[in-house]
Formats: structure tokens, sequence, C-alpha cells
């Protein structure tokens, strides 16, 4: 097991935004976490990463406890998370951008290879090096966004709503993007609002409601679930 998410309660002012929840991702994995706004998803990956410290419960990454340990010893590990909302340094180049993603690696000899992997799944961004990241469309953006959590060289990519803001025809390529991801030996935890598309994408997926777990199971079987067409994909 990679990951494991032990009974988390986690809470914002007194108002608690996970009860009790339980997950896991296996080495090699695409997991979908799908749910309405306000259900407590982003809340999970926070707290997956060190950015929002749990009231309760543990999360355990290849046997190492993430719980206590801040966001930046968390990203040493080789645990990345594209927020939402993508967090770019808006003026500075592209090239910048993605070289500030290798800051977990500070002192390795190599800390340029993975760029190659990077442009190969976004080719757009060899071709903007030189420009800053304000100037890139939205679908170029979360594109930079993830090739800089990718010079980590991480073994589990969090990725919080990739596709929002992004023009449909670049969705299909960021979906086909994670999968070659995972093909690469990186495990990814997906949140996403395409719920179909993401249920396509994943091998398991958990729905989340109210900050408890609903429903988890192979990502097939669920997105045959009566209940979670009707809540979610509107048949």
């Amino acid at each position: 097991m990679l990951l494991a998410c032990k009974d988390i309660h986690a809470s914002y002012g007194g108002l608690l935004a996970l009860r009790g929840l339980d997950l896991t991702v296996e080495a090699g994995e695409i997991v979908a976490v799908v749910g309405a706004n306000g259900a407590g998803k982003s809340t999970l990956l926070k707290v997956a990463s060190g950015m929002h410290a749990p009231d309760r419960g543990e999360v355990m990454f290849d046997g190492t406890a993430l719980h206590t340990l801040p966001a930046h010893q968390v990203a040493r590990l080789g645990v990345s998370l594209v927020p939402e909302g993508r967090r770019l340094f808006p003026r500075l180049k592209v090239r910048d951008n993605l070289r500030l993603g290798t800051f977990t690696r500070r002192g390795a000899s190599d800390r340029d290879a993975p760029l190659e992997f990077v442009f190969s799944l976004f080719p757009q961004l060899a071709e903007r090096l030189d420009q800053r990241a304000e100037t890139l469309s939205g679908g170029e953006q979360q594109m930079l966004a993830i090739g800089r959590a990718l010079m980590g060289r991480p073994r589990l990519l969090m990725l919080d709503e990739p596709s929002q803001g992004i023009m449909p025809r670049l969705v299909d390529e960021l979906f086909l993007a994670i999968s070659r991801i995972r093909a690469e030996g990186t495990a990814v935890l997906i949140v996403e609002q395409r719920v179909a598309e993401s249920l396509e994408l994943a091998d398991r997926a958990y729905v989340i409601q109210s900050g408890r777990v609903a429903l988890s199971g192979r990502s097939r079987d669920i997105a045959r679930d009566p209940a979670v067409r009707k809540a979610y994909l509107g048949v």
C-alpha cells in the first residue's frame, strides 16, 4: 500500500470537513475521488499533502507517517499536489516555474532529467519556455502546474480539479497525459468534477458525502451504480 488515510477527521474553525474518512492508494494505480462541492475532497488532498493537519487519524505513505510532517517534508518523500487554481508564479517564465519543481531534489546531478518526459506529455511547454506563466492559456497553465509537480519525480501525484477552466478540446489531452504518467510508474489520486471521465480513467474510486466515504470500489462498478448515475451522471 502506497498511501493509507485512516479515520481522518479534519476541520476548519470548528466545522468538520472530514469525518472518519478512510482511503488507500496502491502503487501504480489511479484512484478517483468524486462528490458534490463541499463534500471534503480538497480537504482530503490537503491533509494527505501536509497542507492541513488532521484533528484525528493518520496518513501513512509507504510506511512513513505524513500527518505529523510539514508540506515540504511530505513533498521530499515523493508526494506532489497540483492544487485547485494551479498556484503558479505568474510573472516567472515557464522554465523557471518548472525549475521550482525540482526543489525536493536539490543537489541531484540529474535535476533537469524529468524535462524530457514533461515535454513528451506537453510539447506546448517546450515551445513556451521563455514566456511568463501568466501569458499561457488556462489549459497550458494546467499543463505547467502538472509539469512542475513531475519535476520532483513523485511517487504519488495528487490532482485537484485538473480540468477546471480548460477548453473541452484539451480535456482529453490532459486525461491521456494522466494515463501516461501512471504508465511511467507514478500513482495518481485525482479529485475531479468530470465524474464520467474520471471513473473511466481510474482503477478505483471513492464517493464522498459530507466528509465520509459513501461508496468505494472499482471505478467501473461505481459508474454502474444507480445512485451514482442519478446523482452525478444525470442518467
